[in-house]
């Protein structure tokens, strides 16, 4: 009876480090997603919303030109020029984000 009794133990603890590992948080480069990619666009727009979604979709698109599968990233945008009645926006992007090679 003692030999079941630490054989269901051993069962049991081997059941639990399975789900902890397959659980467990795995390193970003170990998906595939290692590579760092980085583009810069400019973008226009005759309102402030349009100019900087047409920036950082331009920027997105050449980051997405080189890799092919990437993470969503972060976008650094600045603007570049906004004309004084508020009619033209512009902005430069740049995207950065973690891509498979």
């Amino acid at each position: 009876m003692q030999k079941v009794t630490w054989l269901r133990r051993l069962g049991l603890v081997s059941a639990v480090a399975a789900v902890g590992l397959a659980t467990t948080p795995v390193a970003a480069h170990a998906d595939g997603y290692d590579t760092p990619r980085s583009a810069t666009a400019l973008g226009a727009g005759n309102t402030y919303a349009a100019g900087l979604a047409a920036a950082e979709q331009r920027a997105r698109q050449a980051v997405l030109a080189v890799g092919h599968d990437c993470t969503p990233g972060t976008y650094n945008t600045l603007t570049i020029y906004s004309s004084p009645g508020g009619g033209t926006w512009v902005f430069q992007s740049t995207h950065d984000a973690m891509c498979v090679d």
